[in-house]
């Protein structure tokens, strides 16, 4: 069994909740505060180890019940950020949960019985599509078994309150949906502190993993003006609105909070910058597979799953670059290659 560790302090009026988790990120932050009487806790944290005990140990640290917490919001639907849903719920069912529309609906289908071979038929299509992009047929399998696999990790919970964009919530959180780590991915702006509580969307070291989702075909059809395959796009788009709101503190999920927001974007937006230059100039010579792209970029020693996540996060730029009309690709030998 993981032993994590944790850690409560408080920035202003702000406790931060920080707990070890065994992954590259080495801790999740839950964030709890109050607004308008209300107790509100940003995400649910992890349901492994001795996590939960951890938790509610911080709580009782800090003289508050699970009881006193009136909403908790959900950031996305990623197992260090949903985990205890359900035992948060069982608590206190007074508790609200509170869930962006899209994210609902796509733990809905990746934890209903019914959606199993939509879940199959859709990883395979993107396994076949990874297999043009380079990798081995053996490797496709085993990414239809990671998107069906995965999945049922997830515990689903109804949501009491759905929000979508723009929406304002308890007066002065404003919902902001900020596509691109996850599709539903979503922050809260608390507008009279000027506090943003940004979850995986920005981080003060690392920028967040950009990559390919399985979307099902309702949520397609209801947000078809919607490009699924240029996640890019949608993230930097979400930087640019989250800059305009000038905050004064960003409380990430992951790592330090942030003083300097705008500096912070305008690190990531650099990043990306770089990124998109680097994966040009790799296929000016010669044109090359997202997975050798990838390799180049990434290194060749990595892990299975850390391989397709940095196949996935450079098809996300080379996507991008698409989009924009710099790139081209074309097929040769059942192979899809990249050139600039």
């Amino acid at each position: 069994m993981y032993k994590f560790k944790s850690e409560v302090n408080k920035i202003d009026d702000v406790y931060r909740i920080k707990i070890d988790v065994p992954f590259a990120v080495k801790f999740v932050c839950l964030y709890l505060f109050k607004l308008n009487d209300q107790y509100i806790l940003i995400d649910a944290g992890l349901n492994m180890g001795n996590w939960s005990k951890l938790f509610f140990k911080a709580l009782n640290d800090i003289n508050i019940r699970i009881e006193d917490i009136n909403y908790c919001f959900i950031t996305h639907l990623h197992l260090d950020h949903i985990g205890l849903v359900k035992t948060l719920k069982r608590k206190n069912p007074n508790m609200k949960i509170v869930m962006n529309d899209i994210t609902h609906k796509i733990l809905r289908w990746e934890t209903h019985d019914s959606s199993l071979e939509e879940l199959k038929t859709e990883a395979k299509k993107v396994a076949n599509l990874m297999i043009k992009y380079g990798i081995s047929e053996e490797q496709g399998k085993r990414v239809v078994q990671f998107f069906t696999f995965w999945p049922r990790l997830l515990r689903y919970q109804k949501p009491d309150v759905i929000v979508r964009d723009n929406d304002t919530f308890l007066d002065d959180l404003e919902v902001i949906w900020t596509p691109g780590h996850s599709f539903g991915h979503t922050a809260i702006f608390n507008a009279k502190k000027k506090y943003l509580f940004s979850g995986d969307h920005i981080l003060s070291r690392i920028t967040p993993h950009i990559g390919n989702f399985l979307i099902p075909n309702t949520l397609k059809d209801e947000y078809e003006k919607y490009d699924f395959n240029n996640i890019l796009d949608h993230y930097l788009n979400s930087l640019d609105r989250i800059d305009k709101l000038n905050a004064k503190i960003i409380f990430p999920a992951h790592q330090d909070i942030i003083y300097n927001p705008h500096e912070r974007i305008l690190e990531i937006k650099k990043h990306h910058e770089n990124r998109l230059a680097e994966i040009s100039n790799l296929i000016k010579e010669k044109p090359k597979t997202p997975f050798e792209i990838s390799q180049i970029h990434f290194g060749t020693d990595l892990d299975e799953i850390n391989s397709f996540m940095a196949l996935s996060e450079i098809l996300g730029h080379l996507l991008f670059l698409e989009n924009l009309g710099k790139i081209d690709k074309f097929e040769k030998s059942g192979k899809i290659y990249y050139k600039s």
